[in-house]
């Protein structure tokens, strides 16, 4: 009767485990792609159509211990926007990440990319405060 329990026991934690596996592996298949898709809009300067496509990868439900992949596509979304000049679109995609994140770490980083743009777009005093802000998020974890 025992062995029955906890075998019962084990396969109750494990389904849920389970579930959790396959239902990250569906929001990762379609981040993936709806990543591309941004980058194949930005590519294609179909810029009226970068925002919506990358909030859509921002509103899936990302475990925390995942976080940094939404960091990694804003970061990647945003780098290539200012590399075409388009600075203003590359910091309201920023913008829209740190509202979908939610640890320090990640908001820290998104920050530096924010003072990056700036940097290249010849502010460097909006940068330092961005850099600012960052460094504050990472001594305070």
């Amino acid at each position: 009767m025992a062995k029955l329990f906890t075998a019962a026991l084990i396969i109750s934690f494990s389904v849920p485990l389970l579930l959790a596996h396959d239902d990250w592996e569906k929001t990762r298949s379609i981040a993936e792609a709806q990543h591309e898709i941004v980058m194949l809009l930005i590519k294609n300067k179909q810029y009226d159509k970068v925002l919506p496509a990358s909030k859509k990868i921002l509103t899936l439900n990302f475990p925390l211990n995942r976080e940094h992949q939404l960091v990694d596509h804003a970061r990647l979304a945003s780098s290539a926007l200012g590399e075409q000049g388009n600075y203003t679109l590359a910091h309201q995609l920023l913008d829209e990440a740190l509202k979908a994140v939610h640890n320090k770490k990640s908001k820290a980083t998104l920050f530096k990319e924010k003072a990056l743009l700036c940097s290249k777009n010849g502010q460097d005093g909006q940068a330092m405060k961005f850099l600012e802000e960052a460094v504050k998020l990472e001594e305070n974890p």
